[in-house]
């Protein structure tokens, strides 16, 4: 597991409870903290210490055959974990455990056999050598295939020993990208609850950018619907769970959220506002919500905006506001064309 933070630490802490090999790849505290302590895995029934290998370098493993990298650092965070893999072992099948889609295209452009796989894991980084996972019954949904499509002997081997393993739930599945791409939309909203805790989710602003994305994924011809039937049962998985929070938990949004409460320098957005504003320009179409996402990202990277604590009905209104102002800065002020 390598880039082991929240979700990475939740993946493998249950893999390694079902008896796999594990080794995290994880900073200095976390990997000191839970060579003292254990991996202490929290969850709403109690905290869990598992006894799990961790290391701060890859070189420190002696690479194997049978090896698979499951790569779960954010999308900015993966060219040096790379790097260090194209040194240490550059066969290795590589698993790209990552929101938005752009995570896969990178790592094919290095190694043969890459796999996608679509997590839905609400976890949070309580401290070095804690994390806290925030679903249940099942703490995780990791379903995964071939990148960019279709299964093999690693895909199978891999969801059937993450199905095995305590709190996870897992299926090979030979288009996973196209649940990538709906995983995506939802993602769409992570600025919007960032700024605005999980109230954000219902701004205005966040539907709007959704249906920006439905509406460029329509015009490159990009699937994000699974055929009724998977789609329905894939919906009654997710719906299985619940989120299960701990009292007294802190947690009020998503990944772009606790990585600004933990002092980022960048941020995943330009992988998913990025990618549907990519997309509308390709295809000649205007996306303004999400051109409004990423701007107002990079006001609360650069502290001009209180994270989690902006009022919903200020980013609506400074939805409109900005929405005014570009309307006018493409017709002029006079209403004649510029």
């Amino acid at each position: 597991m390598f880039g082991a933070g929240a979700v990475g630490s939740v993946i493998g802490g249950r893999l390694r409870q079902g008896g796999t090999d594990v080794v995290l790849v994880a900073r200095q505290a976390h990997a000191e903290a839970i060579r003292a302590h254990g991996l202490l895995l929290r969850t709403a029934s109690g905290i869990e210490a598992v006894d799990v290998d961790v290391v701060t370098t890859i070189a420190d493993i002696t690479p194997g055959d049978d090896d698979v990298v499951v790569i779960t650092a954010k999308t900015q965070d993966t060219p040096p974990i790379h790097s260090a893999l194209l040194d240490w072992n550059p066969d290795v099948a590589v698993v790209c455990a990552t929101n938005g889609v752009e995570h896969e295209r990178m790592a094919l452009r290095l190694f043969r056999r890459v796999y996608a796989m679509v997590v839905n894991l609400p976890a949070q980084f309580e401290r070095p050598g804690e994390v806290t996972a925030l679903w249940a019954p099942a703490n995780a949904i990791l379903d995964v295939g071939c990148y960019p499509s279709g299964v093999d002997d690693v895909a199978t081997t891999l969801a059937a020993t993450l199905a095995a393993s305590p709190r996870l739930s897992s299926e090979a599945d030979a288009d996973v990208m196209t649940k990538k791409y709906g995983k995506l939309l939802v993602n769409l909203g992570n600025v919007a609850d960032a700024a605005a805790s999980l109230a954000g989710r219902r701004a205005a602003v966040v539907a709007d950018a959704i249906e920006e994305g439905k509406r460029v994924y329509a015009a490159a011809g990009i699937r994000w619907e699974q055929p009724a039937d998977d789609a329905a049962r894939y919906e009654a998985r997710l719906k299985s769970m619940r989120f299960d929070i701990p009292e007294g938990d802190t947690f009020v949004g998503g990944s772009t959220w606790q990585s600004l409460m933990k002092g980022a320098t960048s941020l995943e957005t330009d992988y998913f506002q990025g990618e549907i504003i990519l997309l509308a320009r390709l295809h000649g179409l205007d996306v303004p919500a999400n051109e409004f996402l990423r701007d107002y990202a990079s006001r609360l990277l650069r502290g001009e905006l209180p994270v989690g604590k902006v009022p919903l009905e200020q980013l609506d209104a400074d939805w409109r506001e900005w929405s005014t102002r570009q309307a006018l800065s493409v017709s002029g002020t006079d209403g004649s064309s510029s």
